[in-house]
């Protein structure tokens, strides 16, 4: 092989290494910018919440001042759990505070991720999350939580009425406060001889109490469990990785426990229905929730079905057409 030959390969080779360098430089160059641009509009989408609360301008929070101060009244032995339950119309919410601290992991980088395409991952789920419209609907979960405590006195929002959703779903009545079961704001799944059960964080014990301390466990629940804002729609946006790896932990605990029995599957295997007057981010939200590896889905609302009349008390519609 002449000089002139191997001068011009090895032209060629530099010419390739530097286009190769070139290539990488750029889609990491891209890769920062695109993170900086996400960063920066989670903290606006999370500044607009503030603001939110600040302002009293989410409709739910304000239901829920108002339920809280009607059932301080009427249910006075229920008041250390309704001052906890009366912060989830503040900034002291526990889905507030763990998309502040999700940010605050990736701002000053003080959790771990593989790639900045994860971290972008995960800022465009704190924005759905953050998302006022969205996250006035998931404070539904809470409002319809103190109407069930008031024992029909008080309406149900951005759903149907209790006695209307366990008909749809065929589900259990887990009795007040089971829109939070599964919810790992509230309570945490501990593993036991007979399976996994339900345990609720020392704040939240008293639903617990209401009901003479019985254990629900969550094979039991995972096919009977009924319809809840957390669990049918806002579970992605809503939880962090480190809850998702625990849900994980538990699925696959008890798919080998119960896993032979037929009629065990996964808590998300289809969603239930019952969600009425959503907003479109919340709708949006609704149909990404039940893809892969879940591939089920199915309406999570029927606009001809109502919450129940209630007479007496404080009122609030929650047809289709209200409550956002």
């Amino acid at each position: 092989m002449g000089a002139s030959t191997q001068l011009s390969l090895q032209t060629v080779f530099q010419y390739c290494s530097l286009a190769i360098i070139i290539a990488v430089l750029s889609g990491c160059s891209s890769g920062e910018a695109q993170l900086e641009g996400e960063i920066f509009s989670t903290e606006k989408r999370l500044k607009e919440l503030t603001s939110a609360f600040e302002t009293q301008t989410l409709r739910n929070a304000n239901i829920i001042q108002n339920y809280v101060s009607i059932l301080q009244i009427s249910r006075v032995e229920l008041r250390p759990l309704l001052t906890e339950l009366g912060k989830e119309a503040t900034i002291e919410n526990p889905f507030y505070k763990s998309l502040q601290s999700r940010f605050k992991g990736i701002q000053n980088e003080t959790e771990a991720y593989d790639s900045w395409a994860d971290k972008v991952k995960e800022l465009q789920l704190i924005q759905a999350a953050a998302d006022t419209a969205a996250f006035n609907d998931a404070l539904s979960d809470t409002v319809n939580v103190l109407a069930d405590l008031s024992n029909g006195e008080l309406a149900r929002v951005n759903a149907v009425s209790k006695e209307t959703e366990l008909s749809m779903n065929n589900s259990k009545d887990y009795g007040a406060g089971s829109q939070y079961m599964g919810n790992p704001h509230y309570g945490s799944w501990s593993q036991g001889s007979g399976g996994s059960f339900w345990v609720w964080y020392g704040q939240y014990r008293f639903f617990n109490s209401m009901f003479g301390g019985n254990r629900h466990y969550y094979n039991d629940w995972s096919g009977r469990r009924g319809y809840s804002y957390y669990s049918d729609i806002g579970r992605n946006n809503y939880t962090s990785r480190s809850q998702k790896a625990a849900q994980t932990n538990v699925q696959t605990r008890a798919t080998k426990q119960f896993g032979s029995n037929r009629s065990f599957a996964s808590p998300y295997s289809k969603p239930r229905t019952g969600a009425t007057g959503m907003s479109k981010s919340s709708l949006a939200a609704q149909k990404s929730s039940f893809k892969s590896p879940y591939s089920k889905s199915t309406a999570s609302s029927n606009s001809k079905y109502q919450s129940s009349t209630r007479s007496g008390g404080y009122r609030t519609s929650s047809g289709t057409s209200r409550g956002k």
